[in-house]
């Protein structure tokens, strides 16, 4: 439940610090006295959108804080789906500069603008005079119907495999597109896989036949060169490099027995020897093997013409991505030949999924269609308890050829305010006032089913007097029995029946008029439903009628 709300520098109030209590708390005040501005900061610390308009006149920033109790309500999931902080007590806040820009917080950890949503769904459903109107949407009128009939597990599982449903559905509608298209494009693909797959593309191939096509191309070049190399070193008719070196060592081995270094420089000779003759007989070697081949010219490149050709027709510039397109063909060409198998047994899947739909939907339907009946006794007990004694109620329904998001039914509210006339769909029959108070009767029913912290009603009660405002704020009594309310008004018989009381007013501070609530002591509470009664000037006779209200409750 909503402990306390803290507002700074929010339209016309500067400073303000409300602590609130389970139970039913009225809230009361003037007409422009600043409520719709309490709502507002409310709402905009639930997720609301704002901007810098909101600003209390002079200031750079705004500042809302909401402080709720949600140890009994099991919220500990929805704090680890968004990676925020559980605690058993939350604090909200929102913040929006001048610059238009707006941060929000749980627990002091920063969240998103959806997030914070979510979260004030969960926390507090806050009614005002416009969702009145939302009784005549079917989604609602269902909500209603499930809450009464206890089917949130039943729903659940309904739409988990309702999701799965719509899952396989959409595959299946995505691989038959495919499959067909596929089909029509199966002669082009057959015909440009087997191009890439005669050309029998090997990785790396078309770089080695650069490299072998670059040697063959300059082939006397090489063979003049390395025969030219060949001979200096081991063939010269003039004497080679190694018979030179050989006379070298001879000379060298005579002096090695008295002149030491000698016998070294000769050992480097002779590796050196070693080391020459050995390339002189490579090269001799690459001399023998070396022969120019017009035909291998002409194979290479006929081999390279065929990738440059098809490298340029698939807009690739190497092998490598020839072989990837290649893949890439036959992987389609084998979704088109198993395409059929696949849909077949998505197919039977689906079908799996709509006997179980269909299953759950049943079950739906007549824990719905057994619940209506009772539903429409509360419903009628409960407008007779707000002054609508003759009312009838009955929910009616339908089924639908394909399946929702909550099953195959449709419902329609069915409603007359009087004994002897037709039951008629409630958004044509009903009048303001009557809409109100079956809203109000809703709410009640709802409040006894869904685990809420907080609910809020925004002057609902406006167009109702006398009797039924009374018997109204009645209603609102039952409803704090399960939850907070705090019920804003005009009403002193709504205002009387309240355990707590706030004061929203109007001040001059400083040369500017400001907004202020503060809790009411019993004395005030007098004096303040006395002017309810009364007007301007209060009578004697008001605050007696206020003292009277007080006790009538009590």
């Amino acid at each position: 439940m909503l402990l306390r709300l803290k507002i700074s520098n929010y339209a016309l109030i500067s400073e303000s610090e409300i602590s609130f209590d389970s139970g039913l708390t009225v809230i009361t005040g003037e007409t422009g006295a600043g409520k719709s501005i309490l709502m507002g900061a409310l709402s905009m610390v639930l997720g609301a959108r704002a901007d810098s308009s909101v600003i209390k006149q002079g200031e750079k920033k705004t500042v809302v804080e909401a402080e709720f109790d949600v140890k009994n309500y099991n919220l500990k999931w929805f704090f680890d789906q968004n990676d925020l902080d559980y605690d058993d007590t939350v604090l909200i806040r929102r913040e929006v500069a001048d610059t238009g820009k707006s941060r929000a917080f749980i627990n002091d950890t920063p969240a998103n603008l959806n997030t914070l949503k979510d979260l004030g769904l969960l926390l507090t459903d806050i009614h005002s005079q416009h969702q009145t109107l939302l009784i005549a949407n079917m989604g609602f009128q269902m909500s209603i119907v499930d809450a009464f009939a206890a089917n949130k597990d039943l729903l659940t599982e309904y739409k988990t495999i309702y999701q799965q449903y719509r899952k396989k559905t959409a595959q299946l509608a995505d691989l038959e597109k495919e499959a067909e298209s596929s089909r029509k494009e199966a002669e082009y693909l057959h015909f440009r896989f087997d191009e890439l797959h005669k050309a029998d593309l090997q990785p790396d191939e078309q770089q080695q036949l650069e490299e072998e096509l670059e040697i063959l191309t300059h082939n006397e070049d090489i063979k003049n060169a390395i025969s030219q190399s060949s001979n200096l070193i081991i063939s010269a008719e003039d004497g080679t490099v190694i018979q030179k070196l050989k006379e070298a060592q001879n000379a060298l081995s005579h002096i090695s027995s008295y002149y030491p270094k000698a016998a070294e420089l000769n050992s480097r000779i002779e590796s050196t020897y070693i080391e020459l003759n050995d390339i002189g007989r490579e090269l001799q070697s690459l001399d023998d093997n070396t022969e120019f081949s017009p035909e291998r010219i002409e194979t290479i490149n006929q081999r390279l013409t065929l990738l440059y050709n098809l490298q340029k027709k698939n807009g690739v510039k190497t092998v490598e991505e020839l072989i990837a397109i290649r893949d890439d063909f036959k992987q389609k060409l084998n979704l088109i030949d198993n395409s059929g198998e696949i849909i077949s047994e998505l197919k039977e899947e689906i079908k799996d999924l709509e006997h179980k739909l269909s299953m759950q939907a049943l079950s739906l339907s007549e824990k719905r269609r057994n619940a209506a009946q009772g539903l429409a006794k509360e419903v009628v007990e409960l407008l007779a308890s707000v002054g609508i004694p003759d009312a009838q109620f009955a929910a009616e329904f339908f089924t639908c050829s394909e399946y929702l998001d909550d099953g195959n039914d449709m419902v329609k509210f069915m409603f007359s305010a009087n004994k002897n006339m037709a039951m008629q769909d409630l958004s044509k029959t009903a009048s303001g006032g009557e809409l109100s108070r079956l809203m109000l009767c809703l709410k009640y029913i709802l409040s006894k089913s869904v685990k809420l912290p907080t609910i809020i009603f925004d002057e609902i009660d406006t167009g109702i007097s006398g009797d039924i405002a009374g018997k109204t704020g009645a209603m609102f009594k039952r409803i704090a029995e399960f939850m907070q309310v705090i019920c804003i008004t005009h009403l002193p018989q709504v205002a009387a029946k309240g355990d707590h009381h706030l004061k929203v007013y109007k001040h001059e501070e400083d040369g500017m008029v400001r907004s202020d609530i503060k809790p009411l002591s019993p004395q005030e509470r007098i004096e303040e439903i006395a002017a309810m009664l009364s007007g301007e000037t209060v009578t004697k006779a008001a605050l007696q009628n206020a003292k009277d209200l007080l006790q009538t409750v009590k």
